[in-house]
């Protein structure tokens, strides 16, 4: 990624404030493009949820690693879309089931996607770090885009987990 294609980024930690003051650096840093709104709206709600998503699922075990309680994010201009890199630590044991649940919302049409995202709301059912399992959901809904995935190996127990989310320019 070249400097001039960069928009915004951030590392470091990130509590339930903070989202509000990065969402704040992201619209400042954006202002300058000519972003349609419902563009602008579509890449805030991506980045609220994909933000949440990284520091609200990490595991309570990486808690006494200040280091691996760091979240990045990054917003920049890629052809016809914005992409939105979100990454955070996670242990190697919450792999398979994270992998195995992007594959399926991957693996969705539109239509059922939708549908799974109504009968996952209605059954308000838990995970066990206390979401309901529809902020990825809902970050496919948003953009119709597949969520693009990778786990770097750090240790013997924890990978660096990234997504990469892009959000079309002209929708």
């Amino acid at each position: 990624m070249s400097e001039q294609d960069l928009i915004f980024a951030y590392q470091g930690y990130v509590n339930d404030e903070m989202v509000n003051d990065i969402l704040q650096m992201a619209e400042i840093k954006l202002k300058p493009e000519s972003v349609k709104t419902s563009v602008k709206r579509k890449i805030f709600r991506v980045l609220f949820e994909g933000i949440q998503n990284s520091y609200k699922h990490q595991n309570n075990v990486l808690a006494n690693d200040a280091e691996m309680r760091k979240i990045s994010t990054v917003l920049a201009r890629k052809g016809g879309f914005y992409e939105l890199s979100i990454g955070n630590y996670i242990l190697n044991d919450d792999i398979i089931r994270l992998k195995k649940n992007i594959d399926q919302i991957n693996g969705q049409k539109k239509d059922e996607l939708r549908e799974n995202y109504r009968m996952t709301l209605n059954n308000n059912a838990r995970t066990k770090s206390g979401g309901s399992g529809l902020g990825l959901m809902d970050i496919a809904r948003k953009t119709g885009e597949r969520l693009n995935y990778n786990f770097s190996g750090v240790n013997a127990d924890v990978s660096y987990f990234t997504i990469n989310i892009k959000v079309n320019k002209n929708e």
